[in-house]
This record gives C-alpha cells, structure tokens and sequence, in this order.
C-alpha cells in the first residue's frame, strides 16, 4: 500500500483514540479495505484521498456514529463526545458542551435528591434533625415525610430530563456526522 495511503491511515487512527480499540481498529481495517479496493482499480492515491476527504472530517463522523448508536449514558462515551466536540464546528462548540454538562448535572441531581430525601426522613425516624437537608419554598417548609415524597419526585424529574437532554445531544452529533458523511459520499 502506498506511504500516502498508509499516512492517511495513521491520521485516522490518532483521530479515533477517544474510541475502544475494537471499534478503531475495526474502522481502520474498513477503511483499508475500501482503499485497496479502489488501488486495484487502479485509481491513484491522491484521488482515493480526495473521494475520502480530511481524515479529521471522516474520524468525526465514525466519532459521531459511534457516540449515537446507542442512546445509554457512559463515562467512554463521554469521551468519545469529547473528542467528537473537539473537531465539531462552531455549533458543536456551544451545543454539545451545554447539553452534556447539563445532562450530566441533571443525571447527578436525580441521584442526590432522592437520597438526601432519604438521609432526612431517616434523621426524623431516629429523632435527630438535619438541617442541611430541606425541601423549601419560600417561607414553607416541608415536613420530613413529606420532603422524602417531593425528593423522589424531583429526582425522578430530574433523571428524566437528564436522560432526554442526553438523547437530544446524541440526536445532534447523529445529525452532524450524516450530514459530514453525505458531504464524503458526494466527492
């Protein structure tokens, strides 16, 4: 295989690090196969690299498929996302770090509340007070078995909204990386 071929590659391969090395080495070996391909039709190198495109272009759209197929929130997939957001564009920039991070902190919050809900209603049950744990709004404040039940409640609220902001950023990169990989097929 031809050394530009071979360099084009290994650009790929440093693109994809975010990726779980089955998966990488699985693209890349796709890759491989459509450039011999192609070489035992004999195009030249360069003209199989321009029907490809940038290798950044082509990762982020393996990077964007990979991060979307499958909907479930994980701390890789996080990374992926990252490394995704890194070669994403200007809306990329502003959209995937605000969703993340919001759907992470919404996740995080849908854990807490239900377990401070937990901690004070059990503080209550055993006769002691925690006062660092409260349900409040404005001069109210609930009682503590009534705190546990609005805790659930506005952690099951946030699991939610967690969970369907998540679905809306990978429904974004999904987006992106189509449409970077219909701009490929174009070429």
């Amino acid at each position: 295989m031809n050394t530009l071929l071979e360099n084009y590659l290994e650009q790929i391969d440093r693109y994809l690090k975010a990726m779980p090395i089955s998966e990488r080495t699985d693209i890349v070996k796709e890759i491989k196969s459509e450039m011999q391909e192609l070489e035992l039709q004999n195009v030249p190198p360069e003209q199989i690299i321009g029907r490809l495109g940038s290798p950044k272009e082509l990762a982020k759209a393996y990077l964007g498929d990979s991060i979307a197929k499958d909907s479930e929130f994980s701390w890789k997939k996080l990374g992926a996302l990252l490394a995704f957001y890194s070669m994403a564009g200007l809306g990329g920039m502003f959209v995937i770090p605000i969703a993340s991070v919001l759907s992470v902190g919404l996740l995080f919050s849908g854990i807490i509340a239900p377990l401070a809900g937990i901690l004070k209603f059990t503080g209550f049950l055993l006769g002691f007070q925690v006062p660092f744990v409260m349900f409040r709004l404005g001069s109210y404040e609930a009682a503590p078995p009534i705190a546990l039940l609005l805790s659930v409640l506005m952690g099951a609220l946030f699991l939610l909204a967690g969970r369907a902001l998540w679905k809306l950023m990978l429904g974004y990169v999904q987006k992106v990386s189509r449409k970077h990989k219909e701009l490929r097929m174009e070429m």
